[in-house]
């Protein structure tokens, strides 16, 4: 495996941040170009949408204007209230009828519609097959039921009122054939103000959608929905009118971030899509939301703009083809500077690597060179400094290393083993025990009146005791025994290597010798007695916690026996004074 030097790493690391810093740079220039090309496409796309918008909803407003007229007609009034009844009368209305039919062939239908017997028609003028015709009078069908009648005439005098866009039936008067369609109407208001009927237009919307694609410019697709978000214009016509042929296409589905447009939130939106097999933005969309103009109420429409992004970034992606030849060249320029700085940087430092490599294998500080007065002798005497440091640090941490060891097997007031610790030692002694076919026994030894120096003498007096008595158990046993504080009052002897029945006894005769000199605490001398309880090896266990707890039982025993300091294990439970009555050690 070849080992670069320092210098060819340098080298190496210079040149990948040179071609780095200009393939960054060139790629931001890139990407920010895109994006500023991809904005503005949207925001055309936008203003673009919100135009045709415009020109639909002002298409919308001329067809209600034409209905205010027409219901603002004395002929309409007369003819809604019944007082026009002669064909002449009736005759010059019926012309207007058809002069607003033939000016604007977007209209289906011109119904004039009383409010008195169910809404029956008085005029009806319609483009069928045969052109625009005329209905008679056995022709005339009653309304009253249909939302355009009812709605209309709930409105307000002077105001219009749009029904839902969809299609014409198959087959009918109008003869629509399935176009989509919808009817305009306004109230007919007598002079003093009551509604007498209504008047209304059926519009073929085929013709006023066909006006917005043809103010488009090839390669744009529309998009238009109604409050609900059902498609009514679409590049792919099996995605329109879907809630007239039992399945809802919906807007905010196809497009999900169109949904803000129908919950209120917002009044356009723009976004891209990204191509299906990349994440390159494919096309670009803009939907805003417009109510039908003169309309009351909450009707309104979503209108949307698409275009493809192949056209808009083709000057973006000639940019790319320059800014990728400008990063080549700029990257073998940078391989040469980078190769010249680095030998002239890495020059000293091999110097200063050398030292360095040889600082903890010298015992003193000749090997770096702290003399020079330049940056090398800076670093020189900085690496003199941290060595000695790390040394200093490493005394210190292996000293706290010692005492945390003690601390954590130790009692921090007697310095005493505490119980983790001397159940590690009585497991220890009792594999040993079973090696060599010994015994062993464990005291549990428990201070008598210790409560009562620590209420009346206090805790600091307490600690004192308790260090005195610990120093007592060292001092009077011999070596062999281990001494540790369970916690409280409470302590444990190990008596290991028992080889005759005497040593056991012995130990107990020497806790209380040594717990029978009263304890002196300032100008007070105390007496402190104890209670013990015995467990032996292997009579009673061979288990460390069993050997401990039974120790623990017997103390228990002893305590509450009369002139009795100390107890086995076997003779508690030969007394039957106790059964049942080993408790879980306090410290357990």
């Amino acid at each position: 495996m070849i080992r670069l030097g320092l210098t060819s790493r340098l080298s190496i690391l210079l040149v990948c941040i040179g071609v780095a810093a200009s393939g960054a740079t060139g790629y931001y220039s890139y990407r920010a170009n895109r994006a500023m090309l991809i904005q503005e496409a949207e925001h055309s796309l936008l203003t673009s949408t919100q135009f045709l918008t415009q020109r639909f909803t002002a298409a919308l407003g001329d067809v209600a204007g034409d209905v205010l007229v027409l219901a603002a007609l004395p002929s309409s009034v007369a003819v809604a209230r019944g007082e026009e009844t002669s064909r002449a009368g009736r005759a010059r209305i019926e012309q207007v009828f058809l002069q607003f039919m033939t000016h604007h062939p977007e209209y289906l239908q011109i119904r004039l519609v009383t409010r008195s017997h169910h809404g029956l028609e008085r005029i009806r003028v319609e483009r069928g097959a045969q052109g625009i015709v005329v209905a008679g009078e056995g022709e005339f069908r009653e309304k009253g039921q249909f939302p355009y009648v009812f709605d209309t005439l709930a409105a307000k005098a002077g105001h219009v009122y749009l029904s839902p866009i969809g299609l014409t039936p198959q087959a009918g008067a109008n003869a629509g054939g399935g176009k989509p369609a919808m009817t305009v109407g306004a109230p007919i208001v007598d002079l003093d103000g009551s509604k007498v009927g209504v008047l209304v237009i059926d519009i073929d919307l085929a013709q006023v959608f066909q006006r917005l694609g043809d103010d488009l410019r090839s390669g744009y697709e529309i998009y238009l929905a109604n409050e609900w978000g059902d498609f009514l214009m679409h590049p792919d016509p099996n995605q329109t009118f879907g809630f007239e042929r039992g399945r809802r296409v919906l807007m905010q589905t196809s497009f999900p971030a169109t949904g803000p447009l129908f919950g209120g939130g917002a009044t356009n939106v723009t976004f891209d899509v990204a191509a299906p097999a990349g994440r390159v933005p494919a096309r670009a969309f803009a939907f805003v939301r417009s109510p039908f103009g003169l309309v009351d109420g909450n009707r309104f429409i979503v209108l949307g703009l698409g275009r493809s992004l192949t056209t808009v970034l083709a000057s973006a992606n000639v940019l790319g083809q320059q800014i990728v030849r400008m990063v080549l060249i700029w990257s073998a320029f940078a391989i040469v500077l980078a190769i010249l700085f680095a030998r002239a940087l890495a020059r000293p430092l091999r110097v200063l690597a050398h030292a360095a490599t040889h600082i903890f294998d010298e015992a003193g500080g000749e090997g770096l060179p702290v003399s020079r007065s330049d940056e090398i002798g800076v670093l020189a005497r900085c690496f003199e400094g941290m060595r000695f440091e790390i040394r200093s640090q490493m005394k210190t941490l292996h000293a706290k290393q010692r005492e945390l060891t003690h601390l954590a097997g130790h009692d921090t007031l007697t310095g005493l083993p505490n119980r983790m610790r001397f159940l590690e030692q009585l497991e220890t002694a009792i594999a040993q025990a079973t090696h060599t076919a010994e015994r062993l026994a464990v005291i549990f030894v428990d201070l008598d009146g210790f409560k009562q120096i620590n209420d009346r003498m206090g805790h600091s007096a307490g600690d004192r005791t308790l260090t005195i008595v610990a120093q007592r158990l060292r001092a009077a046993l011999p070596d062999s025994c281990i001494v540790a504080r369970l916690g409280g009052d409470e302590f444990v002897i190990l008596v290991a290597g028992v080889r005759s029945p005497d040593e056991i006894p012995q130990a107990v005769r020497c806790v209380q010798t040594a717990l029978d000199e009263p304890v002196t605490l300032d100008a007070h001398r105390v007496k402190v007695g104890a209670s013990m309880g015995i467990s032996e090896f292997p009579a009673d266990g061979n288990q460390a916690e069993d050997l401990l707890a039974k120790a623990d039982a017997a103390m228990y025993g002893a305590k509450m026996s009369p002139h009795c300091r100390y107890l086995c294990y076997q003779e508690l439970t030969a007394k039957k004074a106790f059964a049942g009555r080993s408790r879980i050690s306090k410290l357990a």
